[in-house]
């Protein structure tokens, strides 16, 4: 396959991942390819990073689709005998694992990048044949093993990380590449050292791709979850910062939804002065027909959240994104509960979300009992103080995972409120699977909402607020 045609297919399998490439940035990425080395590969990986990638979000599924689809990009411009089965790899066989451990600390000390790209080849082929191949063996484990694998018995046999350890100590102490200060010839050993890995990595990769197939490869790796689809209640904080860091341009793109949709949506009512007044210029024939500008009507809107520990991320962002969208929205009330419910609306007000919900916890009366979720008891005292203040034009927003720790559901409650507005949402974090199990009771409220939605992630909220702002 040309590279031209590898470089179109790569870009189909990055669409397929979740990135956005439009035509433009493909025909780029096509011109950087010309002047970009494949032999080299961090110029390469760079030349289409900097054409293909519009966010830095998106930098972990480029990174993670390009290592598992050009692993053979290196052989493209590789001399023949380099292939596996030919004269080089057949050499490397005489190579022991101490033999090839003192060539590699040569290379770290005095060697260049090419001879330490060079080496991670011959100690990939080494590796293949002391385990009886990268899927041509006999063993089980030639067919059952990913890279990850190899890599472990790579740097066991290379004694990688004493070796490291002792170069690095050299360098502190100057005795490696005298003509720089101590701390560059650390910094420089560290490079050369990371360099190295990589390529063992990289090329042990490609060894797996050429013997089983680049498809059977990449099956055995899974791609980086984007930030908008992590899911909230198994977030690491980690992924919460990323989900932070997207959520400002998320709730951007879909106030941008919303105003078009509604600018494009249907006409009005027909204006008839508008009309006839337009039809004075083709003699009273009413050519041009004139409507009436259609307002879209915005729902006065009631967020119940759960606040407690299951579902607090989860609650978190969706009060952020809401209140992004506030424009969207005649007026919005929150109401915070976990065994009792309290309105905190003048909090948002005031503060950013990070910071109210805060203050919900230490301000708000949330609990006089244990201290664990009751959306019955909650659910009950929001219709008993205030119910009277909703109308059909009101949509109640109800963010819980639906657990009530085999207390009373109180359902009739859930009723009552519907029966007074226009629409009753609720949002459950969990898997539609884990509904009705153990201590959930969803499908007890559900008979009384116009629709329960699974949200799991930025990507359904985002979905479900723009199909029903």
């Amino acid at each position: 396959m040309e590279i031209d045609e590898r470089l179109l297919d790569f870009i189909g399998k990055l669409r397929a991942a979740g990135m956005h490439v439009s035509l433009a940035e493909s025909i780029d990425a096509c011109e950087a390819v010309r002047v970009a080395p494949l032999e080299k590969m961090d110029i390469f990986r760079s030349a289409l990073r900097a054409t293909v990638v519009k966010n830095e979000m998106d930098y972990p599924i480029f990174d993670a689709v390009f290592e598992d689809y050009f692993l053979g990009a290196e052989a493209l411009a590789a001399p023949p005998e380099d292939e596996p089965g030919g004269e080089d790899s057949e050499g490397t066989g005489s190579m022991t694992p101490a033999e090839l451990t003192e060539m590699l600390r040569d290379a770290l000390e005095h060697g260049s990048m090419d001879e330490l790209a060079a080496l991670a080849r011959m100690a990939a082929a080494t590796i293949g044949q002391m385990e009886g191949g990268f899927g041509r063996g006999s063993r089980p484990l030639a067919f059952m093993a990913g890279s990850g694998y190899y890599m472990f018995r790579g740097m066991e046999m290379l004694k990688y990380a004493r070796l490291s350890a002792e170069l690095q100590e050299m360098a502190a102490d100057g005795e490696i590449m005298p003509e720089l200060p101590p701390v560059l010839a650390a910094e420089e050993l560290r490079e050369r050292i990371e360099f190295f890995r990589r390529a063992l990595e990289r090329e042990i990769q490609r060894q797996l791709a050429l013997e089983r197939g680049e498809e059977a490869v990449s099956r055995t790796r899974k791609l980086p979850v984007r930030p908008e689809e992590i899911e909230f209640i198994n977030a690491s904080v980690r992924q919460v910062d990323d989900m932070r860091r997207i959520l400002p341009s998320l709730a951007r793109k879909l106030a941008a939804r919303i105003a078009r949709r509604q600018s494009e949506g249907r006409r009005g009512r027909l204006d008839i002065r508008n009309t006839l007044r337009h039809s004075i210029s083709s003699g009273g024939v009413p050519i041009d027909v004139k409507y009436k500008k259609r307002v879209p009507a915005k729902p006065e809107l009631f967020i119940l959240c759960d606040v407690s520990g299951s579902v607090r991320t989860f609650s978190t962002f969706t009060l952020q994104l809401v209140f992004s969208l506030h424009q969207q929205f005649k007026a919005v009330r929150s109401f915070a509960f976990i065994d009792r419910v309290d309105e905190v609306t003048e909090l948002f007000k005031y503060c950013d979300v990070d910071e109210a919900i805060e203050r919900v916890y230490r301000e708000g009366v949330l609990v006089d009992g244990d201290g664990h979720s009751d959306v019955g008891r909650a659910l009950d005292l929001f219709e008993k103080e205030f119910s009277g203040e909703l109308t059909p034009r009101s949509t109640v927003l109800i963010l819980s995972d639906g657990r009530n720790n085999a207390r009373d559901p109180r359902s009739e409650a859930l009723g009552r409120i519907a029966r007074r507005s226009r629409r009753v949402y609720w949002l459950d974090p969990e898997p539609a699977e884990r509904w009705d199990t153990g201590d959930s009771i969803i499908g007890i409220y559900e008979e009384h909402c116009h629709a329960v939605q699974e949200v799991r992630n930025l990507k359904q909220l985002a979905d479900f607020v723009y199909r029903r702002a």
